[in-house]
């Protein structure tokens, strides 16, 4: 019984003292982590690296990497949207040359897709890759799903759909 009572009163006093000193190491924790993320404002954000389809001055279409630069917490500020479409493109799925209605993001969330475009050149587009599409004039560009899984993603139309300039 006594050993019961002391071991209840060494577990006590342990919870005790943990209880004391919890704000003085959640404080250095929080002090921590605010070294942490101050140190991390001060290195630049690395800029996204997307892809941009575009019509040349010749009609066709072409692909170009840009970088969207990013504010210190690492968030990119994009064109403004005007809504947010999830596509499901079935394995197999082929369209020829043809044009997009509007400007509009592609984002790739699973599965992966091919764009044909000038010069019988591809790009590979994978979860993770972002493509500005401003194709709307001109020849346009092929499509197609890659592998035996849908291609799924995500269509995020922008607000201003006036023609850019060719890059």
């Amino acid at each position: 019984m006594k050993s019961l009572a002391r071991a209840s009163t060494a577990f006590i006093g342990a919870a005790l003292a943990l209880l004391i000193a919890s704000p003085q190491l959640s404080r250095r924790a929080t002090l921590a982590q605010s070294a942490t993320t101050a140190q991390s404002a001060k290195r630049p954000a690395k800029p996204y690296t997307m892809q941009l389809l575009y019509t040349g001055p010749d009609g066709q279409a072409y692909v170009k990497t840009i970088h969207a630069a990013a504010r210190p917490n690492g968030v990119v500020d994009l064109l403004p949207t005007s809504g947010i479409e999830i596509h499901r493109t079935p394995p197999g799925f082929s369209i020829g040359w043809h044009l997009e209605r509007r400007r509009q993001y592609l984002i790739t969330l699973s599965g992966r897709g091919e764009i044909g475009i000038a010069g019988g050149k591809t790009i590979i587009l994978t979860p993770g890759s972002i493509l500005l599409v401003e194709n709307t004039t001109g020849k346009g560009h092929q499509t197609r799903t890659l592998g035996n899984k849908p291609w799924v993603t995500l269509w995020i139309p922008l607000k201003d759909q006036s023609p850019s300039p060719s890059p």
